[in-house]
């Protein structure tokens, strides 16, 4: 079999070779016959004109001008010339023709500017063509030939000097019209022969391509059915085939396999995997959908090959999502989104829609990914709750504490009004103090139980930060020694500038407490494309906090100063956490503090 493989395919390439090569070859041998056959006659066309042309300068006896002197006949008008030097020179053109009929010969003579050729000279009988030729040959002293086109109608002329005494008088031309000869009809026999031969190589060439190309076509027409078969059903193989063709039949056949495994694994993949996964071409028809993205999107089961817009309602997320980066050609990561399905049952998704290019840089498609994280949210709410429960107890005991103070100041006061029936101005003022701190207290812990609704918008970070520092600058006028280092280039915060702005003068009003005598404060901003994140950090060069108390900054009542109410920071990390970001703290007694907000780019769906 493999031998019959390899004679296959050399007879082929061989005979195509040989073909060709022989063809070729033969092609410019005979050409080359042509061309010399041509060459050929036309020498032997040429030693004729020169052998007309020597019998017309030995018939010419002595010297035109010595002619016309011996006669006496200078004195003439130049007509008068002309008709004598006819007289003389026209007999011997006529006997030269007898000879040679097919010559065409003539003398011109330079002196009157004629051309004698056997005919009466009424007007000038030469062209420009020949008028060149002429001053040719009187210029140099040689002969010349033209050979004026070798297609039908062509002209062979030999121009040779007419000379006496050392002085060329003038110019003998004899020519011969081709067409008058046998010329073309040897050089049409040469060529019939020749290009016969050419056709009877290229049939019997081309019969014998046709042959074996009959053969070759109608196995290839096999493998194309075949593969248009592969194409619906990877299960049906090619039929084999002989000679080359049967290894790429082989080829065809085990890529086909290895497709079908491949086809086999994925599917089992994206059966045994919890995420929804959808992939559409460019044109928005489906062409991967697993059994969660059917279930999730209650897709039918053949939903392949179809447009995503007729199977995803247009109030979907996912059609949106998806129409959106079909678009935008960029992707989108870890979106949260609410999706009633069937109108009643919200799901809470994180979804993230990929691009697909190929290695050449073609847009051939959009993944959509999706994970429903409905239980884990309820899970997360429920430990939330179960926290604020904990955390209650304490708060409890901190509102107790902090309430009881005050109180306690102000009821030993009336007591002391009541002993000495007049009130003291500076019991007045303790107790307006002592009122409005707890009034302070009061506020801070209805915002921290119910805080209110974030008002979400997209908002420059950077002027928020200056707002706030140009209050702080007319408050504390130098004192402190306020550095900032904002980034010009990061992106508009998704946030609710209100929220944001209290979570700033919280930070900043710990970080000037922490410098009782003075100090500097740090705040820089900047993005992290890696988490698509802008961020805020506030650093001061205060007092530092202890190590045991960093785990215990955030909850509520929880203060290293002896005034603090312990509510500030815990406020701030409460909305902080409603935008979806985090607080990172860095603190080194003695050295100061750090605080780094992190806060999103992108809107929620």
């Amino acid at each position: 079999m493999f031998k019959k493989n390899i004679f296959f395919g050399n007879r082929i390439l061989l005979f195509v070779s040989l073909l060709l090569i022989l063809t070729v070859l033969l092609t410019i041998y005979l050409m080359s016959i042509i061309r010399n056959s041509e060459l050929s006659l036309l020498e032997h066309q040429k030693a004729r004109l020169n052998q007309a042309a020597y019998m017309f300068d030995q018939s010419v006896e002595g010297s035109i001008n010595e002619y016309l002197a011996t006669h006496n006949k200078e004195n003439l008008t130049r007509q008068e010339k002309i008709l004598i030097l006819e007289e003389y020179i026209n007999p011997i053109i006529h006997s030269i023709n007898r000879e040679y009929p097919e010559v065409h010969i003539g003398l011109y003579y330079s002196d009157l500017d004629i051309f004698l050729d056997g005919t009466r000279v009424l007007k000038e009988n030469y062209s420009l063509r020949r008028k060149r030729a002429f001053q040719v040959v009187l210029d140099t002293g040689s002969s010349l030939s033209q050979n004026l086109g070798q297609e039908e109608g062509g002209i062979l002329e030999v121009y040779k000097p007419f000379t006496r005494n050392g002085e060329v008088e003038g110019v003998i031309r004899s020519a011969e019209y081709l067409q008058e000869t046998s010329y073309y009809a040897k050089r049409r026999e040469v060529e019939y022969n020749v290009y016969s031969i050419i056709v009877l190589v290229v049939i019997t060439g081309i019969a014998g391509s046709m042959f074996i190309f009959r053969q070759l076509i109608n196995q290839v027409e096999d493998i194309k059915d075949g593969v248009k078969l592969l194409e619906k059903d990877l299960s049906k193989t090619l039929p084999p085939a002989p000679g080359e063709l049967g290894e790429i039949v082989d080829a065809i056949n085990g890529f086909a396999q290895k497709i079908s495994d491949l086809n086999v694994y994925n599917e089992t993949m994206l059966a045994a995997i919890d995420d929804a996964i959808l992939v559409v071409d460019v044109g928005g028809r489906v062409m991967i959908a697993n059994n969660m993205a059917r279930k999730l999107m209650d897709l039918p089961e053949d939903c392949l090959e179809y447009n995503y817009r007729d199977l995803l309602p247009s109030s979907s997320p996912f059609a949106e999502l998806i129409g959106r980066t079909l678009e935008e050609r960029r992707n989108m990561k870890d979106l949260n989104v609410s999706y009633a399905k069937n109108g009643h049952n919200v799901l809470q998704l994180v979804v993230s829609t990929s691009i697909l290019i190929r290695p050449g840089g073609t847009f051939i498609g959009v993944v959509l990914l999706c994970r429903d994280i409905t239980e884990r949210v309820r899970m997360r709410e429920k430990a939330q709750r179960q926290e604020r429960l904990a955390s209650l107890g304490k708060l409890v005991t901190g509102v107790a504490h902090e309430i009881r103070n005050p109180l306690t100041s102000i009821s030993c006061y009336i007591q002391h009004w009541q002993n000495q029936h007049t009130p003291n101005p500076r019991a007045l003022a303790t107790m307006h103090r002592e009122v409005a701190r707890l009034d302070a207290i009061v506020d801070q812990l209805l915002y921290f139980a119910k805080p209110a609704e974030a008002r979400f918008k997209f908002k420059d970070l950077n002027a928020l930060v200056k707002g706030i520092l140009d209050f702080f600058h007319e408050i504390h006028q130098g004192k402190y020694n306020i550095i900032t280092e904002l980034d010009k280039d990061i992106p508009r915060a998704w946030i609710d500038p209100e929220q944001i702005e209290r979570v700033l003068v919280n930070i900043l009003f710990n970080a000037l407490q922490a410098m009782p005598e003075g100090g500097t404060v740090t705040i820089r901003t900047g993005y992290e494309e890696d988490t698509e994140q802008v961020f805020v950090s506030i650093a001061d060069t205060g007092c530092g906090i202890p190590r045991e108390h960093l785990a215990h900054l955030f909850d509520p009542f929880f203060s290293g100063r002896p005034k603090g109410t312990g509510l500030g920071l815990a406020i701030a990390h409460e909305i902080i956490q409603v935008h979806g970001g985090h607080i990172e703290v860095e603190s080194e007694v003695g050295k100061g503090s750090k605080f780094t907000f992190y806060l999103k780019t992108r809107e929620d769906v």
